[in-house]
Formats: C-alpha cells, sequence, structure tokens
C-alpha cells in the first residue's frame, strides 16, 4: 500500500505555459502527516478500464486514471483502491495526492510518479503545485513540513522547513472550485499581483500563516463564513485559509482555547 500527504497552500503565484510539466506555481505551504492511502489490484472483469473505487463504491476520478495512463498503466483493468482521510476539495490538495498515491503503488521511481502527477492536475485544473509540494515532502521523510516551491512545474525547486508547533485545522465550507479561480484571467492576475509583492523573510510556522492570511485577504478571498471564523480566533492565535478551499489552519499557544472557538464551525484537526 502506498501513501501520499495532503498539502495546505498558503500563498502561490500562477505560472502559466502551453508545456504541462513546465506549467504550475510557486509559494509556501504545508505537507500534513494525513493524506490518502492506495492499493491497486487486477480484479477488473469488465474490460481493460482501470477503475477508481472509495469506500467499495466505484468513482469518477479522472485525474488519478490520467495519472496512472500518463504512467503507461492505462487501460490494464485494475481496479485502484483509495482510502481518503481528508476530504476532497476542501483546500487539501487531495486531488493530487490521490494520483501521486496511485503512481506509487505502480511504480517505486518518485520522479516518474511526480511528472505524471503534475501533469495529470494540470491538464484537468484540478491542481498547481500540490504534487510537487508533496513530492518534495515524500522525498524529506518527514510531515508536517513546510515547504517553499521556488520555481513552477513538476521539476519545481524546494525549500523545505520544519513545523515547531501544533496545527490546528477546521475543516469547514463546501470548498472551492480550483479551475475556477486559476482559469479566470481576472483572479490570475489579482493572485499574482498580491504574490509578488508579499515578502517572506522567515520560515517559521507563525510567519508563513501569517503571510498566508495576508495573501488572502489582499487576494479577496476571503467569504463571509471564512471572515467570521477569523473574528472568532482568539487573542495570540495566527490563522489563515487552506488554498483554494474553505477550511482554516491556525496556531496558537493554547491548542485547547483555539479548537474550542473553531469546532462550531467544522471538524477539527490537531498536528
Amino acid at each position: 500500500m502506498s501513501f501520499a500527504p495532503g498539502h495546505i497552500s498558503l500563498t502561490f503565484a500562477i505560472h502559466d505555459h502551453v508545456d504541462p510539466l513546465k506549467m504550475g506555481s510557486t509559494g509556501v505551504g504545508i505537507v500534513l502527516p494525513q493524506g490518502v492511502y492506495c492499493s491497486i489490484v487486477n480484479e477488473n472483469l469488465k474490460g481493460n478500464d482501470n477503475v477508481v473505487i472509495i469506500e467499495n463504491q466505484p468513482v469518477e476520478d479522472p485525474v488519478v486514471l490520467r495519472a496512472i495512463e500518463l504512467l503507461g498503466y492505462g487501460d490494464r483493468g485494475l481496479s485502484i483502491y483509495l482510502r481518503r482521510d481528508l476530504p476532497i476539495g476542501a483546500g487539501f490538495g487531495i486531488s493530487g495526492a490521490s494520483a501521486l498515491a496511485a503512481c506509487l503503488e505502480l511504480d517505486k521511481n518518485l520522479d516518474n510518479c511526480t511528472l505524471a502527477s503534475h501533469q495529470a492536475e494540470i491538464e484537468y485544473k484540478t491542481g498547481l503545485g500540490d504534487v510537487v509540494a508533496i513530492s518534495s515532502a515524500i522525498e524529506e521523510g518527514n510531515f508536517p513540513l513546510i515547504v517553499n516551491r521556488k520555481t513552477p512545474g513538476a521539476l519545481s525547486v524546494t525549500n523545505t522547513y520544519t513545523v515547531d508547533s501544533k496545527l490546528v485545522v477546521c475543516v469547514s465550507g463546501l470548498g472551492r472550485n480550483t479551475s475556477e479561480i486559476i482559469t479566470n484571467s481576472e483572479w490570475f492576475e489579482i493572485i499574482n499581483t498580491v504574490s509578488s509583492n508579499l515578502k517572506i523573510t522567515n520560515y517559521d510556522i507563525r510567519s508563513v500563516i501569517k503571510a498566508g492570511r495576508i495573501f488572502t485577504e489582499k487576494s479577496g478571498l476571503v467569504n463571509e463564513n471564512l471572515a467570521e471564523m477569523f473574528d472568532s480566533i482568539p487573542l495570540g492565535a495566527v490563522s489563515t485559509v487552506a488554498h483554494l478551499g474553505t477550511s482554516v489552519i491556525a496556531v496558537s499557544d493554547n491548542t485547547s482555547e483555539l479548537s474550542d472557538c473553531l469546532e462550531k464551525y467544522g471538524k477539527i484537526l490537531i498536528y
């Protein structure tokens, strides 16, 4: 069984390119200890189509199917069993994690799997830099981990930093449609302008979450529900959004107080 962790994007800039392997994003995020587990068996008796199965039910997941096709395993009659410990569409990079976990079950070469999974995400417009960040953390072998994607594309140059405090995540809201944001020219311009003017000098957990909050507010990615959640955060804590979703990540010296303030908005996870 293979595993790929989830990823929370705190800041990002979009880099367009005709080559999907060179398109992507730069920015800072946090790779989490939870993510996606995958097991693959050849038991499809209805032909050669590969099938993705979650909780014993076949599901539509074109990103996973495209990733393993790019890896050379298309139309093999494979049953791809996924267990997702984090929800898809909530800002945890689970689409990319699912593709990468499936690829790693078929090919232990992390570089090959990263290329295939990144291209699949780009083609289906479900993510820009999650796969690269997740791959960097897998190579490092440590989660949670702060990852700074310094260059765009599947072969991104990254720096990693340890997380020195407990993280509180509130899984909240209905999420956002990533493709609607990253393919919209107005959002593209706003996000990249804000990102280009955002300077991060320290990569401890409080500093990167603060940077994420500045990025979120200046980009206009705070909705009414998120604003209410931010207002409920106790003094001394820092918080921001898991992009492109509606979940909140925060850190505080008083983890219990922080969790109590957020639990009415959704499921609380502590790392």
